[in-house]
């Protein structure tokens, strides 16, 4: 069962979050600290956490000056699941109809009970036993023998038919008065005589129908019916949700005296259940190394060390390395009482060195790979990870290597973390970002990044700010490119129509050149997000179709009245087919500029020219013809050369007529799309 949605009602400062739909594995919620996160993730891992103590409280949970509308049916959390195929195949052995359902909608109150409904079909599980279950039970029903009078036969028929429907129909309340009813008339239908045989059989098949009956009676009402079943199987099913914050981190150290003082009074500290937690993963006894350490024996002294290298090693191979980190490997060391973890991390050979001496980003990854392969059953898999604020203390460049490791992370899990840094909100997918802001004084969580509050816009207009990859500015007004190319270009034939007096690129409008067609996706959306007026101008080519359309169907329709659009390039030069920004040149030009760029190369391969091969955008030809001589084609040298040619030109007639005639095609539908 995968998470896609869910919706929180009533808890601390959430009076209803809204509907919260995860576009994929991996979710980050922006809001400023104190605006409702960590509730949130506290609502949602109290769904259906691994320790099964964690549950929701009235007293503690419920939202503050409400105190008389306190109910403990009250909705806490509905979390929509998608079914796996095995599950749906489990689950239509359970149900009397297709089962044609693919989510199911779960939600938990209060008082700790499950409700379970599969939306589009109500009616798929109700609440009455299965047709197989009642044709089993009805075949129970006893059959007189032979011989026995023909009008007897046929009344014990209908009995038996009257009884198996009152059981398909539910009426389980009928079937004492219906016993009673047939006995009666089965006792005048049976034939006359002591001796005859068929007075025999039909005597005994009226006592063993009787019998049988009210033994139903008593038996119905316990078996499950097709919902308790259904019921029964999504609760034991459902995703384990692991909660963790900064503040769980493993210290490595302890007195294992003290330690297991404060255990057995059943007072320890948040430090004290992760080291025991620790000591259960290694398979290690907390008792039999405390008992090992009061002993002068050598032989004991070496077992205990024999046993804590095992555990360390046994820990080792579980956790080091599963997501791909700098290998290291774990070492438990102890000295009487005191209890130590040592860390090496096997590519430095620097030899081990006490976990509290690791770096405190290290700490927070090492903690929460043991704390997820606990909750998780040691699976790693099928759980709902809900991290609060993780990275506080990681630099802007660990932050965005984080959000790497967040994606191994998500690879076998959902994956909901919530965040105020500008380098931990991740920009590659603008579905995977939710605002959570307060309204009248209560949190709630969108998706319309052009809702959020001065502080999340802030956030998030850091973010895009910092992670341009080229650190432009963004402005009222700006205009999204999909590469360095397009911002060379484009800027140099704008100065030189300008100077013209000719349509060109308006000066308060910031040209910001993405890494691509899919990263000019999000830039662009991020921008229309936060206010700002966006056109994006994507190349006339199959990547750049798909991403134009992307953005325009799936993100601007979403910003109504955001006066943001996209742009083919082709369309705005007034050309049909494939074309890209170089296809603004005569091929005879740009053919000339690739040599000039690819000079060095081509004489080392001993040649002086290339020759563009087979159909498309002339870099793709060029390609080609680069690949066929063995020259390795840059077209990004070669968007240099042409820019420092076109700043080169100072009258406008030194322009080929037909680039002129496409830059102004080009400028003249930009400014139309930028409201000028």
């Amino acid at each position: 069962m995968e998470l896609k949605r869910f919706r929180v009602w009533k808890y601390r400062n959430i009076q209803d979050s809204g509907d919260v739909e995860l576009d994929s594995n991996l979710t980050c919620v922006v809001g400023k600290n104190q605006s409702g996160k960590t509730s949130l993730l506290r609502a949602l891992h109290k769904f259906n956490p691994h320790d099964k103590s964690e549950t929701y409280s009235l007293d503690s949970d419920w939202p503050r000056g409400e105190r008389r509308a306190k109910n403990e049916s009250q909705v806490v959390c509905a979390a929509a699941f998608e079914l796996s195929d095995a599950e749906k195949q489990k689950l239509s052995t359970i149900t009397s109809k297709p089962m044609n359902a693919d989510r199911v909608l779960v939600k938990k109150n209060y008082a700790g009970q499950f409700e379970i409904e599969f939306e589009s079909y109500p009616d798929l599980f109700p609440d009455s036993l299965h047709p197989n279950e009642i044709d089993k039970l009805c075949s129970g029903l006893p059959r007189p023998n032979e011989p026995t009078k023909a009008a007897f036969a046929e009344l014990a028929q209908k009995c038996i038919e009257e009884i198996a429907l009152a059981v398909r129909e539910g009426r389980y309340g009928d079937l004492a008065s219906l016993a009673d009813q047939h006995t009666q008339k089965l006792n005048a239908e049976r034939s006359q005589g002591n001796s005859q045989p068929q007075y025999n059989n039909e005597n005994s098949f009226v006592a063993s129908h009787t019998q049988k009956v009210r033994e139903m009676v008593g038996a119905l009402p316990k078996l499950p019916t097709m919902h308790a079943n259904a019921h029964e199987y999504i609760v034991k099913s459902l995703p384990t949700f692991i909660y963790m914050d900064d503040y769980r981190e493993f210290q490595g150290s302890t007195r294992l005296d003290q330690l297991q003082t404060r255990r057995n009074s059943k007072n320890p500290t948040p430090e004290d259940a992760t080291i025991l937690m620790v000591l259960e993963l290694s398979g290690l006894n907390l008792d039999r190394l405390i008992e090992q350490g009061s002993s002068s024996d050598q032989k004991v002294i070496r077992e205990r060390q024999y046993d804590l290298d095992d555990g360390a090693r046994s820990l080792t191979k579980d956790v080091a390395g599963r997501w791909g980190q700098t290998p290291y490997r774990v070492q438990f060391l102890c000295d009487g009482q005191k209890f130590f973890t040592e860390i090496e991390e096997i590519s430095k050979d620097i030899g081990m060195i006490p976990l509290e001496e690791q770096s405190k980003g290290f700490r927070w990854f090492f903690s929460f790979d043991l704390r997820f392969m606990h909750d998780s059953g040691g699976t790693f898999e099928n759980c709902v990870l809900l991290l609060d604020e993780p990275g506080l203390h990681l630099h802007p460049g660990g932050q965005a290597d984080l959000i790497n490791r967040l994606d191994a992370y998500a690879e076998k899990n959902v994956l909901i973390y919530t965040t105020h840094l500008p380098f931990l909100v991740d920009l590659r997918e603008p579905g995977r970002i939710h605002v959570i802001q307060e309204k009248g004084g209560y949190a709630t969580v969108t998706d319309d990044l052009g809702a959020s509050g001065p502080d999340e816009k802030m956030t998030l207009q850091a973010a895009l700010g910092m992670k341009l990859n080229q650190h432009y500015l963004v402005s009222e007004r700006n205009l999204v490119v999909e590469g360095v190319d397009d911002f060379y270009i484009l800027s140099e034939l704008s100065n030189l129509l300008k100077k013209a007096g000719k349509a060109s690129i308006p000066d308060d409008v910031e040209i910001t050149a993405s890494g691509g067609a899919s990263e000019a996706v999000y830039m662009a959306t991020f921008m229309v997000g936060q206010g700002l007026k966006v056109v994006a101008l994507f190349d006339s080519d199959t990547e750049g179709r798909q991403q134009e359309e992307r953005l325009r169907t799936k993100w601007i329709t979403r910003y109504k009245g955001s006066k943001s659009s996209s742009l083919l390039l082709g369309m705005a030069a007034g050309q049909t087919g494939d074309f890209a920004i170089e296809d603004i040149f005569p091929e005879a030009y740009y053919l000339e500029k690739a040599i000039e760029a690819h000079k060095d190369k081509l004489a080392a391969v001993h040649q002086s020219a290339i020759q563009p091969v087979g159909a498309g955008l002339i870099v793709d030809r060029i390609q080609r013809g680069c690949e066929s001589i063995g020259v390795s084609f840059n077209k990004g040298s070669v968007a240099k050369v042409i820019r420092r040619d076109l700043s080169g030109i100072r009258d406008i007639s030194k322009l080929d007529a037909e680039t002129l005639r496409r830059a102004e095609s080009v400028f003249t539908t930009l400014n139309t799309a930028l409201g000028r």
